[in-house]
């Protein structure tokens, strides 16, 4: 009885898994569908802004290009410095193989010269001498087995000393490929060092032109409107594929408006300009520009998708999250974006590194928390550093 209420309860649960199989792919099939359809409508809207783009001044198309260009460079910059390292260690270990063997190879030398001018001595006639030079069988029975011992102890010794001088040869040949490929690093890297330069350079002079094109306080306010509109129709279009879309944001099991007064900062940054305050006019921050080093380490201050990875004009290279139930965060000015449309990140997680795009005169973060599309003050939400 209890055997066939065993079976039942297997077979039950078997055709409970087989029924839950289709609604997971099912489910998955969704998944991939919303992110296809996520990526093809943000896709349009980034076509958009390079079309309004090339429609506008010359000198900001060329800050832009020059921006991108010296991004790319960082990122190659930084990628070889990583297999620059890597590549360094692993030198370093083989060139400590190299030594050791070579040490155990000298200890071996004499020990294994001995072994063979032994072998030679006693030549292949050995046992069919002891044979007839004993008379005892168990006397003979110990000799040859001592004299076997003897004999794998020595081959053994050989063998070994054979395995690592082919070990040494080996890492010998492995030495002068990690050599090889270091030094190639490294010319790479410098060649991309003068690509990063020229392209400041060339940032530096288009960014002098394009400040003299804005003496007057009211050109300087009306740009920053414009964009200012312009990011606001982004928000605007973001949050209607979002809401239309109903993305799911990671597990992290606790929502963003419970963590209000509690949120990691995305930088360890002095704030240089707070919420509210007056940036030019009457125009007002809706964030917080952040101090922070070029390169520096920009991260999720909550778990959500990635909604817009891009440049995008007076912002530079820009990220923004869905934190879900209609929060958002804004990330921008950043010199690389290490993640693209679509993904899912944690908090605290690294989404960005720092930079000086969008025409910043230094380094900085803009950062910006949107509640339902309107801007809502960081000190409110970020916890105490």
């Amino acid at each position: 009885m209890k055997l066939s209420s065993a079976i039942i309860s297997t077979a039950l649960s078997c055709a409970l898994l087989l029924l839950l199989l289709p609604l997971q792919a099912t489910a998955a099939e969704d998944d991939k569908a919303k992110l296809a359809d996520l990526k093809s409508a943000i896709s349009t809207l980034e076509k958009q802004l390079n079309k309004r783009d090339k429609d506008k001044n010359n000198l900001v198309a060329e800050l832009k290009k020059n921006e991108i260009a010296a991004s790319a460079s960082s990122r190659k910059i930084r990628l070889l410095n990583r297999k620059i390292n890597t590549r360094r260690g692993k030198l370093a270990e083989l060139d400590k193989q190299q030594r050791q063997l070579k040490i155990d190879l000298k200890k071996q030398n004499s020990a294994v010269r001995e072994q063979l001018a032994a072998a030679y001595k006693m030549g292949a006639q050995e046992p069919i001498k002891l044979l007839l030079n004993q008379e005892d069988p168990q006397q003979l029975a110990r000799l040859f087995k001592y004299y076997n011992y003897v004999l794998d102890a020595r081959n053994e010794k050989i063998a070994q000393y054979m395995t690592d001088v082919e070990q040494l040869t080996a890492v010998q040949a492995d030495v002068i490929e990690e050599t090889r490929l270091l030094d190639s690093a490294k010319a790479e890297l410098e060649k991309d060092q003068q690509q990063l330069l020229a392209s400041n350079q060339r940032r530096q002079t288009t960014l002098k032109q394009l400040n003299a094109s804005l003496q007057s306080d009211k050109s300087k306010l009306d740009k920053l409107l414009k964009q200012r509109s312009e990011l606001e129709q982004l928000l605007k279009n973001v949050r209607s594929v979002v809401k239309r879309m109903a993305l799911k944001t990671p597990p992290g099991g606790q929502s963003f408006a419970s963590q209000k007064g509690l949120l990691r900062w995305p930088l360890k940054g002095k704030v240089a300009h707070s919420f509210g305050s007056q940036r030019s006019g009457s125009l007002r921050w809706d964030g917080w520009l952040i101090g922070a080093k070029i390169g520096e380490p920009v991260t999720a201050v909550h778990d959500g998708q990635v909604i817009f990875s891009n440049y995008m004009r007076g912002f530079g290279l820009l990220i923004i999250l869905n934190h879900g139930d209609g929060y958002m965060s804004l990330y921008a000015h950043n010199e690389e974006l290490l993640k693209d449309t679509g993904d899912l990140v944690l908090s605290n997680e690294t989404i960005a590194r720092a930079g000086d795009t969008g025409g910043l005169d230094k380094p900085a973060l803009y950062f910006e928390i949107r509640k339902k599309g309107q801007p809502a003050d960081p000190k409110k939400w970020l916890g105490k550093r």
